[in-house]
């Protein structure tokens, strides 16, 4: 668990419960309590500055890599190495072309297919990405002028494919990779709405890497650069414009900067609703997505009372992307596991796990969460929580 983690790099660097409490800015009983497994590290804020007062560059080493071996002994998604060589491939695919209308469709099917809940969403993706990817190099090859252009806008789309999946699997080198590509071909085919929504997909790992100051102003300026160009009235345009400025809110709030985090919230809210439910360049925005990034940002100012009040107002039922009712679900469980209210928090994950069991096996966070769950579990809840950890690879 985090907390073992944060004892383990501790000692290494030879410092005291005590005096580590002091370096991050909490009390030593509750770091007494974080490395015994008692309390969760559930803010970013926090884990970030566990981090920076233990010398640690990749949050993964306090976060764990949420990955299972390999039967050669290595972590990683079975698909993760073909995706990789198929991304850091540069020479000619030896591979038939397709027409541009087929690789539209065919990203288009991948990305809905990793938006729909599915068993085996993870390796339906993972195992479709490689060859998406020659396909389109091999169009960035050999077209020209007009029809090169709409290649780029297909290929920024792969590459913020490309960005989700491997984030998700844990491969934040190759998603930050895929990110700036995304941001790159966006620019070449001189889309600006594209563009918004690459820098987004750029600002999201920067996030997950915890660079929280480069996520704001990744943020930050594609808000600026797409300021001039608001008064057409294109809904797409307003939707990556709200997406923008709820990246901005949670980052803000992971930066203990609530009064910007409001300010960015409010922002949106008023884009929402204009907008109504979107899913442009599959980012999801709308009032649903709104109402989930309030909860995520109370939880990032530790304040659980107002999230779990707004999340019990919230139905992501019709939400059109299975990502965002499972990162709503898993925000309301964290909630509620900080309220102690383990039934609720149990129902959350039972949601998680109906619509994508994969979820628990890769996720650092609802692993976690799930581990809190079973060590201090009642009779009540131990026969639900089973096959949850199991899933996640935990029993």
């Amino acid at each position: 668990m985090i907390g073992g983690r944060i004892a383990a790099h501790r000692a290494r660097r030879g410092l005291t419960q005590e005096e580590l409490a002091g370096l991050v800015g909490i009390s030593l009983s509750l770091m007494k309590k974080i490395e015994s497994g008692d309390r969760l590290v559930t803010r970013f804020a926090q884990l970030v500055l566990f981090a920076q007062a233990l010398r640690i560059n990749d949050l993964r080493e306090l976060t764990g890599v949420p990955l299972p071996l390999m039967p050669d002994g290595r972590r990683g998604h079975p698909a993760a190495e073909a995706v990789r060589t198929a991304l850091l491939e540069r020479s000619r695919p030896a591979i038939e072309p397709i027409r541009l209308t087929e690789l539209a469709f065919s990203i288009e099917r991948t990305w809905q297919a990793w938006q729909s809940p599915s068993p085996f969403r993870y390796a339906q993706v993972g195992q479709d990405l490689p060859q998406l990817l020659r396909q389109t190099r091999l169009l960035l090859m050999t077209t020209r002028d007009e029809e090169r252009r709409h290649v780029l806008v297909g290929a920024s789309k792969l590459y913020q494919l490309v960005r989700t999946w491997t984030k998700r699997v844990g491969e934040h080198e190759l998603s930050l990779l895929a990110a700036d590509r995304a941001v790159t071909t966006a620019m070449e085919a001189d889309d600006p709405d594209l563009t918004g929504a690459a820098s987004w997909n750029l600002a999201m790992i920067l996030s997950a890497r915890g660079h929280t100051d480069h996520a704001r102003a990744v943020c930050a300026e594609a808000i600026e650069e797409l300021r001039p160009r608001m008064t057409d009235g294109k809904t797409q345009r307003f939707a990556v414009w709200g997406g923008l400025h709820l990246l901005g809110a949670t980052e803000a709030a992971r930066a203990d900067d609530a009064g910007e985090a409001h300010r960015l919230l409010d922002a949106a809210d008023k884009v929402a609703d204009r907008t109504g439910e979107t899913n442009h360049f599959r980012m999801v925005f709308g009032p649903t997505n709104v109402a989930c990034h309030r909860v995520a940002t109370a939880l990032e100012l530790d304040r659980t009372r107002d999230a779990l009040a707004i999340a019990e107002q919230v139905s992501v039922d019709n939400a059109p992307a299975v990502e965002r009712r499972l990162t709503f679900h898993l925000d309301a469980a964290r909630g509620y596991v900080r309220n102690s209210n383990d039934v609720a928090a149990v129902h959350m994950m039972q949601r998680i796990h109906r619509e994508s069991p994969e979820e628990l096996r890769y996720s650092s966070v609802a692993r976690e969460t799930l581990r809190l769950l079973v060590n201090r579990a009642k009779p009540a809840v131990l026969a639900d929580l089973r096959p949850m950890a199991e899933a996640a690879g935990l029993s």
